[in-house]
């Protein structure tokens, strides 16, 4: 495992915050070398999110419209190549998962898992996998197919796609509001957000995470259709966090329970919520997939931006060491957006097998997805979260109601 330093000026304050951070090693095989992997960081309390809510929704949800495309500011000058990208172990996957009625959830608690179009509780892995382990279950079909038929197509305003998909937003360094697309990936607890490394932890400072961090699937101006979710715990690969390593820029964010805004006589003082449950029970949840063969067909979903479709191909920025990308022919895209293999429209539904971190010559990019990946989601699915507690807050201006 390589360790690299972008900016020399920043490496021991970031070694300092990151490594004095707990630091989580996954239950899975750990790969051949004597580290931690994971890295993780709290985001937000429950005693403090209807302060984070109140931020994001107060004055009719003046932050959220001011918000603005958040991307890295280090150029990336990547090329395709013939070598870099590499799997370092079999390839594995975690299934995806379709929200469930209020009947189903019930039946799931003890289980903790979504439904598939059969109407039956899928393994927390794919068929004869290893535990946390296995080909995903597209690889025995047509790789562009998944057994996800008949599940329920997404209720979002956003044309072709799934409800899976929404926007992350947070206040970087700058004091400003930002925003990066994000996905609902399946996990035991049903509570997981990816999207970019970048888009939690702050590249630009010492590596402390996003203040105020949310997640809105399916988010329109004006309208959270499925509620607001603020970031509980964020989890990265050490490398990223400490030295910030593009081959590692990603992210798992454990949520809290979703909360629902609901009418209120007062709009931009009185802010009514309600308990919208568990992410993964309201949205469903992306599979994950890693160690996969380049030049899967794959498809980059984002939010506010076209799904783009193509092969996967190698790509390496050595003028930043980075050197385990891939990429995929694209001009637009927005950093967080996933890169989908497997995917069905019917169900949309897919794999993760990528995050979309910059562009690049024409061409999207994203880490690869290998064990060490796989290894930080393990640590992230291990958070349990629940409702936020109900009261009446205030926060400055706003009276935070929740039911």
């Amino acid at each position: 495992m390589k360790r690299v330093v972008l900016a020399a000026t920043r490496t021991a304050a970031a070694a300092g915050a990151l490594c004095a951070a707990t630091l989580v090693t996954s239950g899975a095989p750990a790969p051949a070398h004597a580290y931690d992997i994971a890295a993780t960081r709290p985001l937000a309390t429950e005693a403090q999110v209807p302060s984070v809510v109140a931020y994001w929704l107060g004055g009719d949800g003046r932050a959220l419209a001011a918000a603005t495309p958040y991307a890295l500011r280090l150029k990336v000058s990547a090329r395709q190549t013939e070598n870099g990208a590499a799997p370092d172990g079999k390839p594995g996957g975690v299934r995806p998962a379709d929200s469930g009625s209020a009947q189903e959830k019930a039946g799931q608690e003890k289980a903790g898992q979504g439904k598939t179009a059969a109407g039956k509780t899928p393994s927390a892995n794919p068929p004869g996998a290893k535990p946390d382990g296995g080909k995903p279950a597209q690889d025995t079909t047509d790789p562009d197919r998944t057994a996800q038929d008949g599940n329920r197509t997404a209720a979002s305003k956003n044309v072709n796609l799934p409800r899976t998909t929404g926007r992350v937003f947070f206040v970087g360094s700058d004091d400003k509001p930002h925003w990066c697309s994000g996905t609902s990936v399946q996990g035991p607890h049903r509570n997981l957000v990816a999207t970019a490394g970048h888009c939690v932890f702050d590249t630009e400072t010492d590596g402390a995470p996003m203040r105020k961090w949310i997640f809105i699937p399916g988010y329109q101006p004006g309208a959270a259709p499925f509620g607001v979710y603020a970031g509980k715990q964020a989890f990265t690969h050490h490398d990223f966090a400490t030295y910030r390593d593009l081959d590692r820029d990603y992210a798992f964010v454990a949520v809290h329970n979703g909360l629902a805004p609901q009418p209120s006589r007062t709009p931009g003082r009185v802010i009514k919520l309600a308990d919208g449950g568990r992410l993964g029970d309201g949205v469903g949840g992306q599979g994950l997939a890693y160690n996969q063969e380049i030049g899967r067909r794959t498809v980059i979903l984002g939010h506010s931006a076209p799904p783009v479709r193509g092969a996967t191909f190698r790509l390496q920025d050595p003028s930043i060491h980075a050197n385990a990308l891939l990429g995929l022919k694209s001009s637009r895209t927005t950093d967080g957006s996933s890169w989908l293999i497997g995917y069905r429209k019917t169900g949309r539904l897919g794999y993760l097998n990528g995050v979309a971190i910059a562009t690049s010559g024409g061409a999207a990019v994203s880490p690869y997805f290998d064990s060490e990946l796989f290894s930080v989601y393990v640590a992230a699915r291990k958070v349990r979260s629940g409702a936020v507690p109900g009261g009446v807050f205030r926060d400055g201006a706003n009276e935070i109601n929740i039911l």
